[in-house]
């Protein structure tokens, strides 16, 4: 999860050329405002944990009708899941 990178100017551009805002995308999606734009800065900031803000991003992602391949650099590597919670 430390890995986590992700292309966060193109949500924003994404975002904006949709015309859409970061408090009326945050209602869609359950999320407040202040995260979207935590999201969009690259900030852990609003976020309780790395993995909440994993499934945000990817919440965030299919909201706006991206890819998360396309989004997220390392996608593939990226697993969120807790060891505990992983089967084994």
């Amino acid at each position: 999860m430390d890995k986590l990178e992700y292309n966060c100017e193109l949500l924003k551009a994404t975002r904006e050329s949709k015309k859409i805002t970061a408090h009326s995308i945050a209602v869609d999606i359950c999320l407040a405002e202040r995260q979207i734009i935590s999201i969009e800065e690259n900030s852990l900031q609003y976020f309780p944990s790395k993995s909440l803000k994993y499934t945000s991003l990817k919440k965030y992602i299919a909201a706006l009708g991206l890819k998360n391949e396309d989004v997220i650099f390392n996608f593939n590597e990226v697993d969120p899941t807790p060891s505990l919670l992983k089967k084994k």
